[in-house]
């Protein structure tokens, strides 16, 4: 395998991670914003509902994949007592990080943009740890570090995972149905019992009780992709002309689905059956559909994707403080809400790179962790 194949899911994650800050600026200026957001803009638009759906589903089923792909190989190169100090210091520490000092200001600003009369100190301090408690953005980095402690469990009392080797090989044609209808089952059977976007919210982990298992099983994918050289000679590389129409048509059937789930008259039953299929449907082919476009249009190692993957979890880490009071210091601006959430965009993506480039990776200790 060329060193320089895999160059793309950098790129990926990087792309990723751009998403997830157009996700959350796109969020206060969507119609129908959850009533609890950190900051709602007076003047909203369908636009930004529809980018909302389509963004949300598949961007952190593709990270878990990525960082399943990489996890045994490290496992191996490491050894299990290494490879869990370096994720302590990249993922649990920096998660520690954001709980103890950017989660709290984020929080705040739900009471703040109320007008509700709380102090920020008191809050930090006090509501915050009680019923105020979240985790931000960082919920991803403790629900993937416990991911990576039972990987190494499992690495410790399966010894032939310390010999697994990878062969590469093609994807049977049962392999992708049968992905999907193990992932839809999972969400279908979950919204049975829970109401669909709660979320369960414990101090040391926090998720989407429909999604967890979506994130398990595409965490699994990437250790088996890597186990069948995925994306290497002789092993599957799936093709833009067979998954982009797919994408398309799931992406097309997924937005038709969300956007009249309640407005629809059908069976709840019957709704939510059609939900979890097009949701896992969506899934597996954005997940693929990308991969096809990186792996042959953005698989260099340009100045920009250099910087770009070297600098994404420093934006991704410092991104949502910025983004909010951002779009909470436009709303008395008279701009177009295309216009502000452009604003918003662009400057927390240039100044969350620059900081990171500049700071997070050249501190003493903080360099360690991004």
């Amino acid at each position: 395998m060329a060193k320089d194949r895999l160059y793309f899911l950098d790129n990926l994650r990087a792309s990723i991670i751009f998403l997830v800050v157009l996700l959350h600026v796109s969020l206060c200026y969507m119609l129908y914003a959850p009533s609890w957001w950190y900051v709602i803009n007076p003047v909203s638009s369908i636009f930004f509902t529809l980018l909302v759906v389509l963004i949300d589903v598949p961007i952190m089923p593709a990270m878990f994949f990525i960082a399943g792909y990489f996890a045994i190989p490290s496992l191996q190169l490491h050894g299990a007592t290494e490879f869990l100090r370096q994720k302590t210091w990249r993922i649990f520490t920096p998660w520690v990080l954001g709980i103890l000092l950017l989660a709290p200001p984020t929080a705040f600003m739900i009471p703040f943009t109320r007008n509700l009369p709380v102090e920020i100190f008191s809050f930090w301090t006090g509501a915050f740890w009680a019923e105020a408690f979240q985790h931000s953005v960082y919920w991803f980095l403790a629900l993937l570090f416990w991911m990576f402690v039972a990987l190494t469990l499992l690495w410790k009392c399966i010894p032939a995972l310390h010999t697994l080797t990878q062969t590469p090989a093609k994807a049977p044609l049962w392999f992708f149905p049968v992905f999907v209808a193990i992932s839809a089952a999972c969400f279908f059977t979950v919204i049975q019992f829970l109401p669909l976007d709660y979320w369960f919210v414990s101090y040391f982990l926090s998720f989407q009780p429909e999604r967890i298992f979506q994130h398990v099983l595409y965490f699994s994918l990437g250790i088996w992709a890597w186990k069948y050289g995925w994306f290497t000679e002789g092993g599957y590389c799936p093709r833009k002309r067979a998954w982009l129409p797919i994408l398309a048509i799931t992406m097309a059937v997924y937005l038709l689905v969300k956007m009249g789930f309640a407005a629809s008259t059908a069976p709840l039953l019957n709704k939510q059956f059609v939900l979890a299929c097009s949701f896992a449907t969506y899934c597996i082919a954005s997940l693929m559909g990308w991969s096809a476009v990186f792996s042959t249009w953005v698989n260099g190692r340009g100045r920009f994707w250099r910087s770009a993957a070297k600098n994404s979890y420093g934006i991704y880490f410092l991104h949502a403080l910025v983004v909010y009071w951002l779009a909470y210091g436009l709303i008395a601006v008279t701009w177009s809400i295309y216009i502000k959430a452009a604003v918003v965009f662009f400057i927390t993506t240039i100044f969350c790179w620059l900081f990171t480039s500049g700071v997070l990776r050249k501190a003493p200790l903080l360099r360690r962790m991004f």
